[in-house]
């Protein structure tokens, strides 16, 4: 009875090493780490009013609405052309139409898509275009992006071929 006492004894001392040691060794094994994740907001889905002021730009746009087109930018807007230096407020704006429609004798645009999202509207354009000085017809392949601050264009940028007029 004894040496079995013994035995127990001893196997309870062997069992309690071999957990203290599987502790000891979990607390010196790097913990793994997850991997960082980005906190996932939702898109923020674009309001009715930006809405209402993509169509109004497509509107002005079919119509040929210069002075409608006007109301549409904020006074301190920036609006970048590819090739050109970026023209700042409304007055350059006017100054910009007054050159296309130097430059062009007819145009007629057709939007293909129109996406809103968060304060940016883009806009894919394809346009027949007759330019003024040789009456040569042209295809302008256009997508412009217009960043609205307070229901107005704040800056807008237009992405298209400029070889298309040479």
């Amino acid at each position: 009875m004894a040496k079995r006492a013994q035995s127990k004894a001893k196997s309870s001392r062997v069992k309690a090493a071999a957990k203290s040691t599987k502790s000891k060794a979990r607390q010196t094994r790097p913990a793994k780490r997850r991997p960082a994740t980005r906190a996932q907001s939702k898109p923020k889905a674009p309001s009715d009013g930006l809405r209402a002021l993509a169509r109004r730009i497509v509107d002005v746009t079919l119509t040929n609405d210069d002075e409608a087109a006007f109301a549409l930018y904020a006074t301190d807007v920036e609006s970048i052309e590819p090739g050109q230096p970026p023209m700042r407020g409304v007055d350059a704006i006017r100054q910009k139409f007054a050159g296309w429609h130097s430059m062009t004798s007819a145009a007629r645009f057709e939007p293909r898509r129109v996406c809103v999202d968060g304060n940016t509207i883009v806009i894919e354009w394809v346009g027949d275009v007759t330019l003024a000085a040789s009456s040569k017809q042209v295809r302008l392949h256009e997508v412009a992006i217009h960043e609205i601050r307070d229901g107005k264009i704040s800056r807008e940028l237009f992405f298209y071929d400029p070889s298309t007029f040479a």
